[in-house]
């Protein structure tokens, strides 16, 4: 028994919090270990030690280290989506597809996340990534016929149909942007993916003028020293993942 007066024993406090908010910290220190090691490198011992909680607490949250990242992956794109709405609000029609395209760019540009690409394009997500991009392009239907629309009736735009004009424009978003990647992936040297990718993307946003009736150059956003220094880390990132 302790003698009258004296101090009692200090006891560690276990350390509680909201249960989102230590989801959110594991798939921080999980994102944050992708940078660093890459994504097959990484795995959960290095995450709970890190993030200083058990094996158990991340099982809790996480059924593999792959159901994390597809959580990390989702929370990119609703973070992109989240910024892309609050960007097109203004301007003719046209103006607001252009502001969507910018803001995009940048939001990608500044995150830096090329892990996200690495881990979507790895061999067994392929199913995986046609679920996040079903997901994505109905997100971004949303934004984009309503500015579709108006820009054919401000004339900005010119197109027979913009429901239609929506559909084809959001195929080149997804399903030619997915066909240029696996063709950049095929490639077997860093400058010749830069050109395939660079190429490519100048090719869709061409494409998406020409069927929004805008002149050539109106929805181009170009890279830049930046964007191309990312686009060859993309390169070196992917590769070592499959090698």
């Amino acid at each position: 028994m302790a003698a009258s007066g004296s101090a009692p024993t200090a006891r560690r406090r276990r350390v509680t919090k909201d249960p989102e908010e230590r989801r959110e910290e594991l798939l921080d220190v999980a994102l944050q270990l992708c940078r660093t090691h890459g994504y097959e490198a990484m795995n959960v011992a290095q995450i709970t030690e890190a993030a200083q909680v058990a094996k158990g607490t991340f099982y809790h949250y996480f059924a593999t280290k792959d159901a994390m990242l597809e959580q990390l992956v989702r929370r990119f794109g609703d973070a992109l989506f989240d910024h892309l709405s609050d960007a097109a609000v203004a301007g003719s029609g046209a103006d607001r597809i252009r502001s969507l395209m910018v803001a995009a760019s940048q939001y990608k540009l500044n995150q830096a996340d090329i892990t996200y690409a690495s881990f979507l394009y790895a061999d067994g997500n392929v199913a995986l990534r046609h679920r996040l991009f079903a997901t994505w392009r109905e997100r971004a239907r949303q934004m984009l016929f309503p500015a579709i629309r108006d820009g054919a009736a401000d004339g900005s735009l010119s197109m027979v149909d913009a429901e239609a004009a929506t559909d084809i424009v959001l195929l080149l978003w997804f399903e030619a942007a997915d066909h240029l990647w696996l063709r950049a992936l095929a490639t077997t040297a860093v400058d010749d993916f830069v050109t395939v990718m660079l190429n490519g993307a100048t090719a869709i946003s061409q494409a998406q003028e020409r069927i929004l009736g805008v002149t050539e150059g109106t929805f181009s956003v170009p890279l830049g020293t930046h964007g191309i220094e990312l686009t060859r880390q993309l390169y070196r990132m992917i590769d070592r993942s499959h090698s």
